[in-house]
């Protein structure tokens, strides 16, 4: 948590450069004319079309502590221990997602090392399931595809090792015996157990499963607003739309910013220019649109868990200990 202050208002910052040159590149009157022009009837399904996404990825969350034995926390500390993790959202990688895991000792005991790679089981899921959304558009939109393939390839190698209990053994021994990363052997021995729970062939495909509704339901609510620029919905519209947004995301996550900020709204943007034919000016407005539905919207849930949970400071310290 040290320095947490700073790195979100770095992340605030990022945010505000984004919207600014987004703006400039779509050209600020045309931007405003485009906004002026949205069909804001649309805003309030795309936000319940989102709520499924979080829905939907709770029961992975809630699935996943049952996987790993954490059978002592009730459904509405799981659910606000889950959407904690939105709040932080704005930290780079993600990373701030392991507030959980300091929620979840706090409230139930669990060891941090034993919760954490739930994090991790979540994020592979979530590219995976990411990676079959934008494969549904490869065959019409042949963007990307080598860069797909080899996340596959090392998303399934990475679970391969995992899995395979005598090849990990041997690379954890070998790490116990290095300088600076021995001293953190125990910990990774305690989140290899986890993990191998968690990457399992039944657990892999059950959260898989939810993944891949969760994030098409992020698609769909792309899909509304881009009706909400203009756009006839369609069978089509929607195969672009959720090409177009899995492959932004995916680009984002790559990055490694905060919330993927400016890497996936310059390649939703310039997607929808591309695809659906957009003008520049309606394709960015359709981008920060749907960026508010489905990220800011997030850490506003989350920043309510946070407040509803009221643990204070001090316990998240000893959580961590």
């Amino acid at each position: 948590m040290k320095n947490l202050g700073k790195k979100i208002s770095a992340s605030l910052a990022l945010a505000l450069a984004v919207v600014i040159a987004l703006t400039f590149y779509a050209d600020a009157p045309r931007l405003v004319a485009a906004f002026a022009q949205f069909q804001w009837q649309w805003l309030p399904l795309a936000l319940a079309v989102t709520l499924i996404n979080y829905l939907l990825r709770f029961l992975r969350w809630h699935y996943y502590l049952g996987v790993i034995g954490v059978k002592n926390v009730s459904p509405r500390d799981s659910l606000l221990i889950f959407l904690t993790g939105f709040s932080l959202t704005m930290t780079p990688g993600k990373l701030g997602e392991v507030l959980k895991s300091f929620l979840l000792k706090a409230r139930a005991g669990t060891p941090v090392s034993h919760s954490a790679s739930i994090v991790i089981a979540e994020r592979l899921t979530d590219v995976l399931g990411m990676v079959l959304l934008a494969a549904v558009g490869l065959g019409l939109y042949p963007l990307g595809a080598g860069a797909l393939a080899a996340i596959v390839i090392a998303t399934m190698i990475l679970i391969a090792i995992v899995q395979s209990r005598a090849l990990a053994q041997r690379l954890l021994d070998l790490a116990a015996r290095l300088p600076f990363i021995g001293k953190f052997a125990n910990l990774a021995r305690n989140l290899y157990e986890s993990a191998y729970l968690l990457l399992q062939f039944k657990p892999l495909v059950i959260a898989l499963a939810l993944s891949v509704a969760a994030w098409f339901a992020e698609c769909v609510a792309l899909l509304i607003i881009l009706a909400g620029v203009g756009l006839a919905p369609s069978a089509t519209l929607l195969l672009q739309a959720t090409f177009i947004y899995a492959a932004a995301s995916l680009f984002g996550a790559a990055s490694l910013l905060p919330g993927g900020l400016g890497a996936t709204e310059g390649g939703m943007a310039f997607l929808l220019e591309q695809i659906t034919a957009l003008a520049r000016e309606s394709a960015v407005a359709a981008t920060l649109i749907v960026r508010v539905c489905t990220l800011w919207f997030a850490v506003l849930l989350g920043l309510i868990a946070v407040m509803a949970l009221g643990i204070p400071q001090l316990e998240l310290e000893s959580a961590a200990e």
